[in-house]
């Protein structure tokens, strides 16, 4: 019972519930102002277009498919609502660039729905009547890119901070010292010709996890932790895991 008090405790103080109650009660004063409330189907009408929002949605899906940065993306947004400890500096830096891409492919493909609605608009100035829901179509999908790059904005802006304060100058000797030796044996394996992913996987090794810990840790596959290890042995001219734990402690 303690346990279920506390967790709700946490959860009513979250800013993230504040947010959405926040976000709601926006969205109602928006309604009110606009009529919405007393003419709700035609406020549907107005301001929600599935078409857009899906299209718009599953362009930018894509290009994140393609930049290959769905993993790290989604990852992003692991981060931003765990309390892990012991995230790298790396691991930190790829989220906010995920997340800068995610804005850039959101930008890119309202850029070309807009580019496609100001066509059909072209093609029909003729016709005000056609013409006049064609430009209210192009606002609706603006609207909707502002709205998913307003999304993002604050979770980009925690992992900044997250970041910001990971590239502080330590106060301690002790962290300072860690984060050198860090440092040392990152350029040293990459000197040895590991890859970034392969030197974080060697990293972890040596702090003796396991692969299924790695792949969690990574947001990778256990197969995937299976074929960098492979690598890595093979490149730093090991045979087994010990061998590599131990010589990386020696570094």
């Amino acid at each position: 019972m303690k346990k279920k008090e506390s967790w709700m405790k946490r959860f009513f103080q979250t800013r993230i519930l504040g947010g959405v109650m926040g976000g709601l009660l926006l969205l109602y004063f928006l309604a009110a102002t606009m009529g919405g409330l007393n003419d709700p189907q035609q406020f549907l009408i107005m301001y929600v277009d599935s078409y857009l929002f899906w299209c718009l949605l599953i362009m930018t899906g894509l290009l994140l498919y393609l930049g290959r940065m769905e993993k790290t993306f989604f990852g992003a947004w692991k981060l931003v609502f765990s309390k892990r400890q012991g995230v790298s500096r790396m691991e930190l830096q790829k989220a906010v660039n995920a997340l800068g891409y995610a804005e850039k492919a959101i930008l890119f493909s309202q850029m070309i729905l807009t580019l496609v609605g100001l066509i059909d608009i072209f093609y029909h100035l003729d016709n005000v009547v056609t013409a006049g829901p064609a430009i209210a179509v192009v606002c609706t999908g603006i609207l909707y890119m502002v709205i998913f790059r307003l999304i993002l904005f604050p979770v980009k802006a925690r992992l900044e901070q997250r970041l910001v304060t990971y590239m502080e100058e330590p106060e301690d000797e002790e962290k300072e010292r860690e984060e050198a030796d860090g440092q040392r044996l990152y350029f040293g394996l990459r000197a040895l010709g590991l890859t970034d992913r392969e030197t974080e996987v060697a990293r972890l090794v040596s702090a003796g996890m396991r692969n299924e810990e790695i792949g969690r840790e990574l947001y990778i596959s256990t197969a995937t932790v299976k074929k960098h290890m492979t690598h890595i042995l093979e490149k730093m001219q090991c045979r087994d895991r010990e061998a590599l734990t131990e010589r990386i402690r020696k570094m």
